[in-house]
């Protein structure tokens, strides 16, 4: 993988096998016991690599990786009634990654155009920007694990 900034489409992890001991111990981070809400960011995998990782293949590694978020991704979804699952974000450009979602999951894994994809983000903090103009809540406890809804930002004329 040297020289390249990325796994594109997942090939790379597509030729790999996953390492089953790195990936049950993935499983059982402590993390995934936690009660929502919650979030898991890419310093978990950097701060753990070192240890993890040791002398595992590029490939293997990068399978081992796609099928613990593929399972992950699953059994956090799995209570919900069987329907459509909308997935944005970076991952659905890894065709290998959305694969493996499809068969982890009883849901049709839908992936909206690309301008949603790039935009996304841009998008929800307009609408949160629009939301803390009009001092409508913009922060919800439910999703943040604040002690209360708010409305947050500051607005500069």
């Amino acid at each position: 993988m040297k020289g390249l900034d990325y796994d594109r489409d997942g090939e790379l992890a597509r030729s790999g096998e996953v390492n089953m001991d790195l990936l049950k111990r993935l499983n059982r981070h402590p993390f995934y016991g936690q009660m929502p809400p919650k979030s898991l960011g890419r310093e978990f995998f950097e701060e753990n690599q070192k240890s993890l990782l040791k002398d595992l293949p590029i490939e293997d590694m990068l399978a081992t990786f796609v099928e613990h978020i593929a399972l992950q991704i699953a059994l956090g979804i799995s209570h919900l009634s069987k329907g459509k699952i909308l997935v944005t974000g970076g991952g659905v450009r890894n065709k290998f990654l959305m694969e493996r979602l499809q068969a982890r999951t009883s849901h049709k894994v839908v992936i909206p155009e690309k301008q949603i994809i790039d935009y996304k983000e841009a998008l929800v903090f307009a609408f949160l920007g629009l939301l803390r103009l009009e001092g409508k809540t913009n922060v919800l406890a439910s999703v943040t694990g604040a002690e209360s809804d708010s409305c947050s930002g500051q607005i500069w004329r």
